[in-house]
């Protein structure tokens, strides 16, 4: 993962979010006042938002110290959470989130694991946030969320919310599918990387012999690590759930008084489709999704101040920490 890749990310990220605040701006009635609103976030709140944030990372942290159990791997929980905050911070910087799976093996290997088991834990993460995320999704629709966003349509060619929940549902049936066809059909996976590769490839041996590795890692959770990979999926009520929590603590900040569970339902969806959204985490599309959704509980003037603190919160303080970690990696393993 060089670090032109990692700059580079970050200015489509930062490009990305500022032309979707930009829509959002010019879509506004008065944006000038809108942004004059942000100084009614009461400072108070700011502590338990940034808390939301760091449990977040722990929950993450504990995420990785499950799986890497099932291979007899121990690694201190400080640098799992190291490696889970930095891959966040990459999946943000990526679209649809694929520089999160190279930064969990990169961190790993880092720490000793081999490639093939380091893409082993990686694909089980990945597969743990997909089932927390479906059960969570499923239960926000059924708790009435999905008829919250049947109406909401975004300004760019008029795509619904609710479209994109199900395109969203599609992709990440899609990724389980890919998974479970890896684990029951390693002879076909073989067979597709030989001819993509040639047989007579110089480093065709060393390929299959890290596939076969990284096979038998995601087989062990079937067999003998199944308790790690439930735990997995349960640290998502910590991961992912602090950040459900955070939106209604953002709401709080600006003095708005809305139901609990209502918000979190929304907030379910909102994560749900920034997993999967083709920009960095969602950016430039998320900004108006976020707008969009919560502007029921929120008066014209502070639709976009709420989602500029939001965005803060739930992703430019991950970007920054996490960025920042993988610069050092990086920089250090450069060093070398």
């Amino acid at each position: 993962m060089p670090v032109s890749a990692l700059r580079w990310g970050l200015i489509v990220f930062v490009g990305a979010s500022i032309l979707g605040f930009l829509a959002a701006f010019l879509l506004s009635e008065n944006w000038a006042e809108d942004l004059a609103s942000l100084h009614r976030f009461n400072p108070i709140w700011f502590l338990p938002a940034a808390g939301l944030t760091v449990i977040s990372w722990l929950g993450g942290g504990l995420r990785i110290r499950a799986l890497i159990a099932a291979h007899h791997s121990r690694l201190a929980y400080v640098k799992c959470t190291q490696i889970s905050v930095a891959s966040t911070a990459m999946g943000y910087l990526s679209p649809s989130s694929t520089g999160s799976g190279p930064a969990v093996i990169y961190g790993l290997m880092r720490q000793g694991m081999s490639f093939g088991r380091s893409a082993a834990v990686n694909t089980m993460s990945f597969l743990a946030n997909i089932v927390f995320l479906s059960l969570a999704g499923l239960v926000a629709w059924a708790a009435g969320a999905g008829r919250a966003i049947a109406d909401v349509r975004l300004p760019i060619g008029g795509l619904s919310a609710a479209d994109l929940f199900s395109w969203s549902a599609w992709i990440f049936g899609s990724g389980v599918a890919a998974v479970v066809a890896l684990a029951l059909l390693p002879n076909v996976a073989r067979g597709v990387i030989e001819r993509i590769m040639g047989s007579d490839h110089p480093r065709i041996e060393r390929v299959l012999f890290q596939f076969d590795e990284m096979h038998d890692g995601i087989v062990a959770y079937w067999r003998t690590g199944k308790l790690s990979f439930v735990t997995a999926v349960v640290t998502g009520l910590i991961h992912f759930g602090s950040r459900f929590v955070l939106g209604y603590v953002v709401l709080r900040g600006f003095v708005v008084e809305a139901p609990f569970l209502d918000v979190i339902l929304l907030h379910i969806v909102i994560q749900y489709l920034l997993f999967v959204m083709p920009t960095p985490s969602g950016a430039g599309i998320g900004e108006l999704i976020t707008a969009a959704v919560m502007s029921p509980f929120l008066t014209p003037v502070l639709v976009l101040p709420y989602t500029i603190v939001w965005r803060i919160f739930i992703t430019y303080g991950t970007v920054i920490f996490g960025g920042s970690v993988m610069m050092g990696w990086l920089g250090a393993d450069g060093a070398r």
